[in-house]
């Protein structure tokens, strides 16, 4: 089971509107054989065949009386769109069973959920903390100002502009939320980061959103203009665990 959406569903993994990095979705298999040590591989593959991910395993079973599921939450496949796609599936170098499956470019059921304290604080407030990871696997976490608009975080970034290290690369970050009344931290929240395309959205959110939260602005309302040249919106989009979804 490659998503874990509704039961008369088929298996299903999920963009978002915007494309590229997909949210977090498992691979779950439920396995009886005799005891002992295996290896599996998932390949996924587009339509026509091309490597999109490998997942590699080892995993033990205990005899072939015990159905066990194993279980693998993958975080960081980068479809090429939407469309129709292959899990082939093998155990040791033996061919097992393909499993088709279709990527959209939509929401999952759990993607866009912000918990209600966190909802609160997001949208009163103007400044979060983003937890971006680097490539020698630590993070970085740096403060940001940002627009809130339908359950999704906009940070603008790049040149005259806030900047992370990482940010506009990275497909997934935390943000962490602090409520300006009781002034705590109320939510750690896991997010999809994807970069925003220059079409109508972006200049809607540029201008709408984003415009009235950033001070001190030299080119007032020209400023969207001087970003589309030379910064980028990143949209986050929370995520619960789809293991618990």
């Amino acid at each position: 089971m490659l998503a874990q959406t509704d039961a008369d569903a088929g298996d299903v993994v999920y963009l978002g509107p915007s494309g590229g990095a997909a949210f977090p979705f498992v691979v779950w298999r439920r396995l009886s054989a005799p005891g002992g040590v295996y290896m599996d591989a998932s390949e996924i593959v587009d339509a026509d065949g091309d490597l999109i991910d490998l997942l590699e395993r080892k995993y033990e079973l205990e005899g072939e009386s015990l159905i066990q599921d194993v279980v693998d939450e993958l975080r960081e496949t980068v479809f090429p769109g939407p469309g129709k796609y292959t899990l082939r599936y093998f155990v040791y170098d033996d061919h097992v069973v393909d499993i088709p499956f279709d990527v959209v470019q939509s929401d999952p059921p759990h993607g866009a959920i912000v918990p209600g304290p966190v909802d609160a604080a997001l949208a009163k407030s103007t400044i979060a903390w983003v937890a971006v990871p680097q490539d020698d696997g630590t993070e970085i976490t740096k403060a940001v100002w940002y627009g809130y608009d339908q359950g999704r975080v906009f940070v603008l970034t790049g040149n005259g502009e806030q900047e992370v290290p990482g940010f506009t690369t990275a497909s997934h970050v935390r943000l962490i939320v602090r409520s300006k009344d009781i002034q705590s931290k109320v939510g750690d929240v896991a997010c999809v980061a994807q970069v925003m395309s220059k079409d109508a959205e972006w200049d809607r959110i540029a201008r709408e959103v984003l415009l009235g939260r950033r001070l001190n602005l030299a080119d007032g309302d020209k400023a969207p203009d001087r970003w589309r040249k030379e910064c980028e919106i990143v949209q986050l989009t929370p995520f619960l665990d789809p293991l618990a979804s």
